[in-house]
């Protein structure tokens, strides 16, 4: 079979239209639930009142690779799995009549999961989500090898123990499905602890020492059920689920854990010989059915949480889409970022871009601002007003300052010192007229090796693109700066600039990569993407890779660099080294599994 008949056959197979009914098979749910799927399991396969396969995911196959030929839509899941069982060599025989019993004991209701161990070696848990009286779905996932110390780290914070970000992301998925299926409302909350009398003990070094403490006081809040996640220095997020399906009882409940939360956070912490008073801002969002992705959760606590920072207040605060900065605060909010300029209060924070084998190769620079009296305040709290001013110009300038200044400083530095930094312009930045002289200027005041600076231009700036930034960005190119174009979805506009540009590296959107599944709109959008850069000789960077499975779908299709939460959240200057070690140990195993 020629190699594009074996692409049209694995489509008809596994694309979405084998699956015609898959969308109206579970009613409300819909394709949501499937997206929900993805971020929470390595593989799935949908079963209906008959156990028979309605729809299922490569991940799915990746792991039962000997079901690929034998699982068709319609055919009882125990018959493929029977029947591939039989048509295996001896020696593989029993191990695979193990994992068809384990499956079976699942859709015959005997167990909600089980777990098993495949001939590779790897170990996996198999559990059974019924959705409704006629449907239930099977979700396999890779267990964590016990006593691994750098999936560990992979999983939870190293100073408590606790789940990360990542694992705080993968049971929040989890439990919206659940969500989805009961009808049963959850929330979210954000907890950032900050000293009474004023920044003396704020530092992010002094929380860190304070952060086991402070976790032990979270845990005495919450149900064993509960999840007390941990995501940066004295950042903690709490996820509660199965509250009520009443919406008004679950924030009456909230409510109430939030006492509970200032109760025992609020007071004194004992750091060395002497004792810090800390209170607790809380940020809260409700989640049921219907909500939206994890991350998009995750976000809205946080907004809920700044915005009680920005009105000088403690306690809870619950997210409403309808919260927006007032304009009086906006007017306040530009008079503290120019303030904060003239006082340096700003920081780059780095997020790691790893190869395939778990390697670094290279930085993007993220602007946070770190405020006497809030704290570490987020972009998107701040950037909009920025935008909206002429104050995202000086920013940006400061941004291309600081960047080369740390290259300059990195080049003593062996496992640093040929790390390119990425830094983004704005769209205000990019019609300054001296843009190319302020770059050189930059470059020969540092001593900055332009081959390791990376300008980023997103792709709403170059929409359109007229004919004197072109001429700027064509000039920084000439003196060996190398640009990046973020926020890539392959619009003809864009393929447009990538004619007009000397870009050495194009960004997939990360919309474009939460979308991403076997055979829909997002995978052909991304292949081709990476079709485009290979003509253009352009790398092509995934970026917002939040699972293994969009990891897998991106490095199938020929990516080769990955950025995102999976592999490492942004950190700053002082913990980077360690994170890249950490990280780089993780994703050599990974890669290698």
């Amino acid at each position: 079979m020629s190699a594009t008949n074996e692409k049209s056959a694995r489509s008809e197979v596994h694309g979405q239209n084998a699956f015609p009914a898959a969308t109206s098979l579970v009613g409300v749910y819909g394709e949501q639930l499937f997206r929900i799927l993805e971020q929470t399991s390595s593989g799935y396969v949908l079963l209906d009142a008959q156990n028979r396969a309605q729809r299922w995911n490569d991940g799915y196959l990746q792991i039962f690779p000997w079901l690929a030929s034998a699982l068709k839509v319609g055919m009882p899941l125990q018959a493929a799995l029977q029947a591939a069982a039989t048509a295996a060599p001896a020696n593989a025989a029993p191990a695979l009549n193990h994992i068809a019993e384990s499956h079976q004991a699942l859709i015959a209701r005997q167990q909600a999961n089980a777990q098993f161990q495949l001939p590779n070696g790897r170990k996996l848990n198999l559990s059974a989500h019924a959705l409704s009286a006629n449907y239930t779905v099977l979700a396999c996932k890779e267990l964590l090898p016990h006593g691994n110390e750098a999936e560990s780290l992979s999983f939870f914070d190293v100073l408590t123990n606790l789940p990360n970000r990542r694992l705080l992301l993968d049971r929040l998925s989890q439990a919206m499905i659940q969500s989805e299926r009961t009808g049963w409302r959850g929330a979210l909350l954000t907890i950032d602890m900050e000293p009474v009398a004023g920044p003396t003990a704020s530092t992010g070094d002094s929380q860190s020492c304070l952060a086991p403490h402070i976790a032990q006081r979270l845990l005495g809040c919450v149900r064993s059920c509960d999840t007390v996640a941990r995501l940066d220095a004295a950042h903690f997020v709490i996820m509660v689920s199965d509250l009520s399906p009443d919406i008004e009882m679950t924030t009456v409940l909230v409510e109430r854990l939030g006492e509970r939360l200032q109760e025992s956070l609020n007071g004194s912490y004992q750091l060395g010989h002497k004792s810090v008073m800390l209170e607790a801002n809380i940020g809260a969002t409700l989640f049921g059915p219907h909500s939206r992705s994890a991350t998009e959760l995750l976000q809205q606590a946080e907004v809920a949480m700044y915005r009680l920072r920005d009105e000088e207040a403690r306690g809870l605060h619950f997210f409403s889409p309808e919260q927006q900065v007032p304009a009086n605060d906006r007017s306040r909010l530009e008079q503290d970022l120019r303030e904060a300029l003239r006082l340096g209060q700003f920081e780059l924070h780095y997020q790691a871009q790893y190869s395939a084998s778990g390697e670094v190769n290279g930085l993007e620079a993220l602007l946070r601002w770190r405020h006497p009296r809030r704290g570490l305040v987020p972009p998107s709290i701040f950037l909009s007003v920025a935008e909206e001013t002429d104050i995202i110009v000086a920013l940006g300038r400061w941004s291309i300052q600081a960047a080369c200044e740390q290259l300059a400083r990195w080049k003593a530095e062996l496992q640093l010192d040929r790390l390119p930094i990425c830094v983004n312009i704005s769209a205000k930045q990019l019609r300054q007229a001296d843009l190319a002289e302020q770059v050189q200027s930059i470059l020969s005041q540092t001593g900055a090796d332009p081959a390791l600076l990376l300008l980023e231009l997103s792709a709403q700036t170059l929409s359109p693109l007229d004919a004197d930034s072109a001429s700027s960005l064509k000039r920084i190119g000439a003196m060996g700066v190398r640009l990046s174009l973020d926020d890539f979805g392959g619009s003809s506009n864009m393929q447009e600039a990538l004619h007009q540009l000397p870009l050495n590296q194009l960004k997939l959107s990360h919309s474009l990569v939460q979308r991403l599944g076997p055979n829909n709109a997002a995978e052909a959008a991304v292949q081709a993407a990476i079709a485009l850069a290979a003509r253009h000789q352009m790398t092509i960077v995934g970026a917002g890779v939040e699972t293994l499975e969009q990891r897998a779908l991106l490095a199938q299709h020929g990516c080769e660099h990955f950025m995102g939460y999976l592999l490492s959240p942004p950190a700053p200057v002082s913990q980077l080294k360690s994170l890249m070690q950490r990280q780089a140990m993780l994703g050599l195993q990974e890669a290698a599994a």
